[in-house]
């Protein structure tokens, strides 16, 4: 962890209660994955076959509540499965700078075990920044590609191949809010013309489309799908050819 104060060092389940007094130790629930009893007695187990192979990691944070608190940010079932066995508890107290640097850090630790998926990155801004909690809903809500639903509420005229890196690093923020909605409910209605096709041919579509109503100021979007039902054979045999959907969109506006 690059420019942090790490200090290491590590107390009996006696000492850690008498370190803490009357500090109040926290999990970052929504951010850490929920801890489970299954995987604590799981972990309690191996503790007792082969001894603590990781620390806690711990950071005193004030952005959360608005005051300084300590909290666990990696090994939540670690520490339950050692208070559950009466073992010492070894840990590191880690420096957390913002917002930002905790969900880094968090995400690193965890790599050592299983990559953070973009899903990951999102559950965990979730708790720190209300769009982030609007993109879940929406993912929820749409049956389309995670990028591209967060492109679109983003407002990129492009596929969003550059979105994970807004989502990752906490800068994604949803722009024009109704009105890329009223977008993703029109991609919505046009993959229901055509049954759904595999992954490939439906991020061409989705993506074509979405270039198509950013460049077509009068689009009708009524008018767009009853055109659509009409020619839907010839949309699947033009959805197999690049370069043939954008020409067929602006022939039924």
């Amino acid at each position: 962890m690059k420019n942090s104060k790490v200090i290491t060092t590590g107390f009996t389940k006696e000492n850690f209660k008498q370190w803490l007094g009357t500090k109040k130790i926290g999990f970052l629930a929504g951010i850490n994955r929920p801890i489970t009893s299954s995987q604590v007695t799981i972990l309690a187990k191996s503790i007792d076959l082969i001894g603590v192979q990781r620390t806690l990691v711990i950071a005193e944070i004030s952005f959360i509540t608005g005051k300084k608190e300590w909290y666990i940010i990696d090994g939540q079932h670690l520490y339950h499965a050692l208070m559950r066995n009466g073992q010492d508890i070894p840990y590191v107290v880690v420096e957390i700078k913002d917002k930002a640097d905790l969900v880094e850090k968090i995400a690193l630790l965890n790599a050592s075990s299983k990559t953070w998926t973009t899903q990951d990155y999102i559950t965990a801004w979730g708790s720190l920044k209300t769009d982030y909690v609007k993109l879940n809903e929406y993912l929820n809500r749409y049956d389309l590609e995670k990028s591209f639903t967060a492109s679109v509420l983003m407002n990129f005229s492009h596929d969003g191949s550059h979105i994970n890196k807004h989502i990752k690093s906490g800068t994604f923020e949803i722009i024009n809010e109704e009105g890329n909605v009223k977008i993703l409910d029109y991609v919505t209605d046009l993959l229901k013309i055509i049954p759904r096709q595999n992954r490939v041919e439906n991020r061409y579509v989705c993506r074509e489309f979405l270039n198509f109503i950013k460049s077509c100021p009068d689009y009708n979007h009524e008018r767009f799908i009853a055109n659509m039902i009409k020619v839907k054979d010839q949309f699947k045999f033009a959805t197999q050819q690049e370069g043939r959907l954008s020409d067929f969109f602006y022939k039924l506006k």
